[in-house]
């Protein structure tokens, strides 16, 4: 599904409180109420709001917005597409107020906040500075929960079936950026074709592309998350269906493995970290994926280079 974002200037900013044809005289002869200095809260030349008077000179609510966008105000707007998409999403994925609430309390357990005092400050500690925040944070995490099939915790068996992976593999890959050919190459190499050949004629990969796609042997952590996922679950001479990255499309060979000298307990804090950093870099290619199913079309011509890195 698409959702259209319209992101006028309107929502951005305040109109001034009159008509710019109305000065402050006449809103006092409308409001016979109003008293002398409330009328001074406009500016007698434009009749825009004053929200400081000093002896310097004035400023108005109009300025004031203007300079907030300014500084601000694409970074403003970036965040708030983003949770116009999140909240969407969740809304389609039937995430409702007592999900968001459950996450929100095993939170507030595992920071180990008795009151509510304790909860606000352990939050500040981690930069999330009130409730609306915090929500749109939950909010957040459960729709790429959702989208990625991510269960939370890490399980002790899948530390240990990571382990038995061994330490290092080796293997070679044939790099495209089409994601139609990386599928028709997969299809050929199911047919027997022979992989060094087809990584010499198509792969992308100049540093290994000479070698039949060889790669050499190398530990977790040392190519880009989707790939090292990848190739440690694979089996010897297993041959992976194709694996997107920022580089491209992947297909994978493991051709022989290292298994761990040290024993399990001695690197299993080292494999939850790699599992960790795995799931976050999943979640983060799949709310790029997000991001870009949206149709988002910026009408202020302030903000028109908005989306143009994206």
């Amino acid at each position: 599904m698409k959702w259209v974002l319209l992101v006028s200037a309107a929502t951005l900013t305040l109109s001034a409180c009159s008509d710019d044809d109305h000065t402050a005289e006449e809103q006092t002869a409308d409001n016979g109420d109003d008293t002398e200095a409330e009328a001074q809260d406009y500016n007698e030349d434009s009749g825009e709001q004053i929200i400081v008077e000093t002896s310097a000179g004035n400023i108005t609510e109009e300025e004031f917005f203007n300079r907030l966008i300014e500084l601000n105000g694409e970074a403003v707007l970036r965040d708030m597409i983003e949770e116009k998409i999140m909240q969407n999403q969740a809304d389609e994925l039937g995430i409702d107020e007592e999900d968001i609430e459950e996450e929100i309390s095993e939170l507030r357990e595992t920071l180990g906040a008795e009151s509510d005092e304790q909860f606000q400050q352990a939050l500040q500690m981690q930069g999330i500075g009130n409730e609306e925040d915090l929500r749109s944070l939950v909010v957040h995490h459960l729709v790429l929960q959702r989208l990625t099939g991510d269960e939370g915790d890490i399980e002790d068996e899948t530390v240990r079936e990571e382990y038995d992976r061994g330490e290092e593999v080796e293997a070679r890959h044939i790099l495209v950026d089409d994601e139609e050919l990386a599928e028709e190459l997969y299809e050929r190499l199911m047919d027997g074709e022979d992989f060094a050949e087809l990584a010499g004629q198509y792969s992308t990969d100049p540093g290994s592309r000479a070698d039949g796609g060889s790669l050499g042997f190398f530990r977790r952590g040392t190519m880009v998350p989707p790939f090292d996922a990848a190739a440690f679950a694979l089996d010897d001479d297993e041959i992976s269906e194709p694996v997107r990255s920022d580089f491209g499309y992947h297909i994978i060979q493991v051709t022989d493995r290292n298994l761990y000298e040290d024993s399990f307990e001695e690197v299993e804090d080292q494999l939850r970290n790699v599992i960790f950093q795995r799931k976050m870099a999943k979640m983060s290619q799949r709310q790029q994926e997000l991001f870009d199913e949206v149709d988002v079309e910026v009408v202020d011509d302030r903000f028109e280079g908005l989306l143009d890195d994206e």
